[in-house]
């Protein structure tokens, strides 16, 4: 495979456009303010030509006091499908921006102040087919659950809620639209990582975007994490655990129909499974997900109790489940997992981590 590397010092996240021809990057700085002569965190976006590693275009969206927590859920970054539009979280408003020359068509004010903070942003997610609302996931924060909310791009308001009273969304979940914009599922991660889920626990759940009626509830077997939902009405999904919580077999990509919660099929993808990060092509024909091998950190003091022992990504033909490419082992490994995102055709991939002095990488698959 071929790749491209853009190195885009302070990135923190960063989206593919649909026809594959810019990546959109958000990142953070810090610097002096002139007016107050004290540091401040400053929020930027930018666009990219990765080919030419040129920048096309820049916008500030915010800053604040450098004491300001920068957690992961800054710099989340979407294109929408036609990619006419950007929206940018910068951990306080999310911004939706004209991709071309990056001007502001409206802010939206989550009500989630920079600080203090207690909650976060999880996940963003767009239809396919339907551009006027993003649905935004959240999560409480120490298994106080959380919530799916969806607001209009064009005003800005808030055009309906939901709230979960327990569970660990910040752990991996993810929310996902049917393409037609009709109905959205979102994973809920109702206990810790490495625990088993009681049979009575939902790990998914689908919901009428509209009347807000809970159309079904399916008991996943394993954390449900990344998400995708199809215009025939499946639901793909893969797990939120790391490698070496398995007892038995893979943790497979499980694909459900999502108006019956009944089980499809399974697709296996020795020797670790995928986990973390799934996406489809717009003919829905092809699948991305991440493959990396990952073991429990030897160190009893370790932060983090997943070593990652190597990184690559694998794609595969949905109807089929066969193995259409798998990417080299991506490098440099940081020790965190890579986040994917797919051009529309799905011939392109965009890595990144949320690692700042970190390239992006664009792979191109034949």
């Amino acid at each position: 495979m071929r790749v491209h590397s853009l190195s885009v010092p302070g990135q923190w996240g960063a989206d593919i456009s649909p026809d594959g021809r810019a990546v959109a990057v958000a990142k953070l700085h810090k610097d002096t303010s002139s007016s107050t002569k004290q540091e401040e965190v400053y929020v930027e976006i930018e666009v990219w030509d990765f080919r030419a590693n040129k920048r096309l275009a820049q916008r500030a969206l915010a800053h604040r006091p450098a004491v300001t927590p920068v957690t992961t859920e800054w710099g989340q970054v979407r294109y929408t499908s036609d990619g006419q539009r950007l929206l940018v979280y910068d951990g306080e408003l999310l911004s939706v921006l004209k991709a071309a020359d990056l001007d502001e068509i409206t802010r939206i004010d989550l009500g989630l102040p920079a600080w203090p903070r207690d909650s976060q942003v999880v996940d963003l997610a767009l239809a396919r087919d339907a551009t006027r609302q993003v649905a935004v996931l959240l999560s409480w924060g120490g298994g106080r659950g959380g919530a799916l909310r969806l607001y209009n791009l064009h005003t800005g308001k808030l055009d309906q809620q939901w709230e979960w009273d327990h569970g660990y969304p910040e752990l991996g979940a993810r929310v996902a639209w049917r393409p037609d914009g009709k109905r959205v599922a979102v994973t809920l991660l109702p206990v810790i990582l490495g625990e088993k889920i009681p049979k009575e626990e939902p790990g998914l759940e689908v919901t009428d975007a509209e009347s807000g009626q809970v159309l079904q509830r399916i008991h996943t077997g394993y954390l449900a994490g990344p998400l995708c939902f199809t215009s025939d009405d499946r639901l793909v999904a893969a797990t939120a655990e790391p490698a070496w919580t398995m007892l038995l077999g893979t943790h497979k990509i499980k694909i459900w129909r999502a108006s019956t919660g009944h089980l499809l099929r399974e697709i296996e993808s020795p020797p670790s499974g995928a986990r973390a990060s799934l996406a489809l092509s717009a003919d829905e024909k092809l699948l991305l997900g991440y493959v990396g091998s990952e073991k429990s950190a030897t160190s009893l003091a370790a932060a983090d109790p997943t070593e990652i022992t190597e990184q690559k990504f694998r794609e595969w033909d949905l109807a089929t489940g066969k193995v259409v490419a798998t990417s080299p082992k991506m490098q440099p490994n940081p020790g965190k997992r890579a986040h994917l995102r797919m051009s529309a055709k799905g011939n392109l991939v965009l890595v990144f981590w949320e690692f700042p002095d970190r390239p992006l990488l664009v792979y191109e698959i034949e």
